[in-house]
């Protein structure tokens, strides 16, 4: 089976839609998010996601916070 990409064209205006605040952008890019089966892809649609403050997905985890300053810089 072949995997589906998206074009350089719709990351173009996803972004563009996300700096200008357009209201619809998150809808879109959770749609789009649903239906890609490229991990590339769905890494850069939840960073924009999370750029709109949307809780992120499950590819990110939140960082851990504990004592460990190595694992802290690391992570940060």
């Amino acid at each position: 089976m072949a995997e589906k990409y998206l074009d350089n064209d719709t990351f173009y205006l996803l972004s563009k839609g996300v700096e200008e605040g357009q209201p619809d952008i998150a809808k879109k890019i959770k749609e789009l998010l649903n239906s890609s089966e490229n991990p590339s892809e769905m890494r850069y649609l939840e960073g924009l996601l999370m750029m709109l403050g949307e809780p992120a997905g499950e590819l990110e985890d939140p960082p851990d916070i504990e004592d460990d300053q190595e694992e802290y810089w690391e992570e940060y």
